[in-house]
């Protein structure tokens, strides 16, 4: 048996216990009150925090397919321009190897017209030396006729003729000076014109001597060309017998009545027409030299 004081003793031990099991429940009731407090306070943070979140994402969304839309939108303009740029760059590559096939063209050009002017300046030297050959020509020709004249200024104008056309000397001595109507035979006064004229000739060394008769158109053409050519022969033996004149230098030909000078319908244009030109042609070696190369 329990004492009275053994029992109070533990009664006051367990109430003891009680109490303090009491005192421990309540602070435990307490304690998870307030983090029931805390933790629901949390959720509810944490449950806008995640409405926050879920509408972010929600936008993020939307943000998402609209950037990708417009990605897509943003990819097939890169494609597009990039397929521009292939083309672009593709003809750029043509028009580059058309100006690099122009600029050689161009070169080849160049140098075709290098050469021209090259051509051309030599053209023009020569054609430079042409013309003071020619004014040499003309000088040399218009001294050649004064001397004529000057030799042959006895002789009356009726009788013979100095002139110059195309470059060379003419002395168209009549008929009536050399010759009797129908002859071959030369005159005295026309043989001391003609041994006169080869004088001059003898130092002129650089000039051919082309001697050509003519008729009017009296006769046959057969009888004046024969008649022509006898009365040029004439001359050429009067110069090469009576002057130290090249047979060489000399080229006689008859033209006949081929060539007149006047009308033959009348007198006095029959008597210009029977006539010997004595043409003297200056040597154009040299001219024709510089016109080939």
């Amino acid at each position: 048996m329990v004492s009275k004081k053994k029992y109070e003793a533990l009664d006051a031990n367990r109430k003891k216990s009680i109490d303090s099991l009491a005192l421990i429940l309540n602070n435990t009731r307490d304690d998870y009150n307030k983090q029931r407090q805390i933790y629901a306070h949390d959720a509810k943070v944490k449950d806008s925090e995640l409405e926050s979140l879920l509408s972010e994402i929600k936008r993020l969304s939307r943000d998402t397919s609209t950037l990708n839309e417009s990605l897509k939108i943003a990819i097939g303009k890169y494609d597009a321009e990039r397929k521009k740029l292939i083309g672009v760059e593709a003809g750029l590559n043509k028009k580059i190897r058309q100006i690099d096939s122009l600029q050689i063209e161009q070169d080849k050009k160049q140098l075709e017209i290098n050469e021209l002017q090259k051509s051309l300046l030599e053209k023009q030297k020569r054609l430079s030396q042409l013309e003071a050959m020619i004014e040499a020509n003309k000088e040399e020709a218009n001294n050649l006729k004064k001397i004529i004249n000057d030799a042959l200024k006895s002789f009356d104008n009726s009788e013979l003729n100095v002139y110059i056309k195309d470059g060379k000397v003419y002395v168209a001595m009549e008929e009536k000076l050399l010759f009797k109507t129908g002859s071959a035979v030369i005159d005295k006064r026309g043989k001391e014109a003609i041994i006169k004229l080869g004088k001059i000739l003898e130092t002129n060394t650089e000039t051919e001597i082309l001697i050509e008769g003519h008729t009017d158109n009296v006769g046959s053409d057969k009888l004046n060309w024969k008649l022509s050519n006898d009365r040029a022969l004439s001359v050429v033996d009067i110069l090469t017998e009576n002057t130290s004149i090249s047979a060489a230098r000399i080229t006689a030909s008859g033209r006949g009545m081929h060539k007149p000078v006047a009308d033959n319908a009348n007198a006095e244009g029959k008597q210009k027409n029977r006539r010997i030109e004595i043409i003297l042609v200056p040597k154009l070696d040299s001219l024709y030299k510089i016109m080939n190369e």
